[in-house]
Parts: structure tokens; C-alpha cells; sequence
């Protein structure tokens, strides 16, 4: 599901998989980087995010949430592997990303599916397609 996800979708799936101890760490580590946290350490604290750029809050939260909870050692569970990338857009940041948060994780290959869209399966995506629908009329 990570990988297909449409970050534009509602971040509440996103969430709790967050705030999840089943979330796999390789899946942890994953939706870490998808989620560009190079953008949110360009802030040093969260009030000076909601200053300069409010829109992202709920990523600003969930990047927050899932470094703090992996270098607690909150996420038990790993099977999937995962290589974090070797660049991003650091010369911005006011804060460094843990380094805890570069470290390759071995394991089973998770790679995109063909038939999944903005992280659903096909039989779900009518029924998302059709409840979002719903809620912009």
C-alpha cells in the first residue's frame, strides 16, 4: 500500500500505520522517505512550520511521528528490506535526520504492483473512487 500510495489522498490510512507496532520497519522506513522529510526539517520546530507553511502539517505530524517512534524502537517487527537514498535536498534542512534513518534494512523486496492505484487494490479503488466522489458534492 506505501508504495502505490497518492500522498494527495486523506492521511489518516498513513497515520495509523504510523501509530501502529505491527508496521513493519522496512514499511516505517519507507513511508519516512516517500514522504520527503527533507522538507520538513527545513523547520526547526513545528511552530515555525504552521508559520511558513501550513499546509503541511499533517506530513510535518507524520514524519515526526515516525522518526520518533523508530528510534524508539516502537516498530518490533521486520521482514521487508529497504536502502534509504543515498541523496536528498539537505542544504536547506535546520535539522539533521537521524542517522538511524539511513541505515539499509535487509529483507523481502516490496516493489510496485501494476494493478494497485494510489495504494489501493483494484477492488477497492472503485469504492474509494466512488466515497470521494461522494464527499466533494
Amino acid at each position: 500500500m506505501v508504495v502505490e500510495w497518492n500522498f494527495d489522498n486523506p492521511k489518516k490510512p498513513i497515520y495509523w500505520i504510523a501509530n501502529s507496532p505491527k508496521t513493519d520497519k522496512g514499511t516505517v522506513l519507507m513511508l519516512f522517505w516517500l514522504m520527503e522529510p527533507d522538507f520538513a526539517y527545513q523547520f526547526e520546530t513545528r511552530e515555525e512550520m504552521l508559520e511558513k507553511s501550513s499546509w503541511y502539517v499533517e506530513d510535518f505530524d507524520i514524519v515526526t511521528v515516525l522518526e520518533e517512534k523508530y528510534l524508539a524502537e516502537f516498530y518490533q517487527n521486520q521482514v521487508y528490506g529497504y536502502a534509504p537514498p543515498a541523496e536528498f535536498q539537505e542544504e536547506e534542512m535546520k535539522r539533521a535526520i537521524a542517522s538511524e534513518m539511513f541505515v539499509l534494512l535487509k529483507g523481502l523486496e516490496v516493489s510496485e504492483s501494476a494493478e494497485w492505484e494510489d495504494g489501493f487494490p483494484p477492488e477497492l479503488q472503485e469504492r474509494y473512487n466512488e466515497l470521494a466522489e461522494s464527499v466533494e458534492e
